[in-house]
């Protein structure tokens, strides 16, 4: 089965058809949109209703709030309440996919300066500490947590050194949950965002997009890739994530299916993209 998280930038605007469009290219059982805004979401909801992914669930944000969206082919269920900081709730949505046999949380990390007059990093903090937590509670389900972190590791998922809760990123990794893309791709960074220089000018890559799995779930994860072209085009300023599990639907008999029967063996990791896998290598 296919995932794919993306976030859609301020909303969609005058994007929607595009960004729509791009995600029924792709095919995926499951979507999962961030920055999510009510008034338009509507819109993109009801396109891809009539396109085929008919079952939903929101963080409901209200006006222009960034919010979560996932729609999907099959059922789907809230999980849990969101274990966000109370202030940044709608940036957390917890989703049982009782049908593929496992759980999700799709997350919108706040940048550092969220406009408020906390000091910068404050409400990040806090933000990434629920979700250590949460990582901590549910490493021994089939569970991923996937979305846009703003944050990833100083010097390999960026070029310098300023992410904010970097050393959170780290923790997770060295919690024993595992960074997908990075599986398969190693040692390497591939933006999924990038800076502007005056006049409008590409900047530097940042890979700020990002899924997470469980050890349990590992052994199902078949690849994990992102797309670059929508971003290329500008219909986000963001790149898609997209995640493929090896799919074990509930009404399949797996009483004799172990984790080393499940686990498909990958001939190789790959991007869709107009641009180079991994341009810049790191420890070479």
């Amino acid at each position: 089965m296919k995932l794919i998280a993306w976030n859609i930038q301020h909303g969609g605007g005058n994007r929607i058809a595009g960004i729509c469009s791009a995600l029924a290219a792709h095919d995926p059982d499951v979507i999962a949109l961030s920055e999510f805004r009510a008034k338009p979401g509507k819109r993109i909801a009801e396109l891809l209703a009539k396109a085929g992914w008919p079952y939903s669930a929101g963080s409901d944000p209200v006006g222009s709030d960034n919010g979560i969206c996932v729609l999907a082919r099959n059922p789907l269920q809230r999980g849990v309440p969101a274990e966000a900081p109370k202030e940044n709730l709608a940036r957390w949505l917890n989703i049982d996919l009782a049908g593929h046999r496992f759980g999700f949380a799709a997350v919108h990390v706040l940048t550092s300066v969220p406009g408020s007059s906390e000091r910068p990093g404050v409400a990040k903090t806090r933000f990434w500490d629920a979700i250590l937590q949460s990582a901590f509670d549910r490493k021994a389900e089939p569970f991923l947590f996937i979305g846009d972190f703003n944050t990833g590791r100083h010097r390999m998922d960026e070029l310098g050194k300023t992410f904010v809760c970097a050393e959170h990123f780290e923790r997770l990794t060295q919690s024993g949950w595992i960074d997908a893309w990075r599986h398969f791709n190693g040692a390497c960074l591939e933006g999924t965002w990038y800076s502007r220089f005056p006049g409008g000018r590409k900047g530097n890559p940042f890979r700020l997009d990002h899924a997470f799995v469980s050890p349990a779930l590992l052994p199902r994860l078949r690849n994990c890739y992102y797309s670059h072209s929508e971003r290329e085009a500008g219909i986000s300023d963001h790149s898609m994530i997209v995640v493929e599990f090896d799919d074990v639907r509930l009404d399949e008999s797996t009483t004799s299916q172990t984790p080393d029967a499940l686990a498909l063996k990958v001939e190789g990791a790959y991007s869709q993209s107009g641009e180079p896998d991994c341009r810049t290598k790191f420890g070479e």
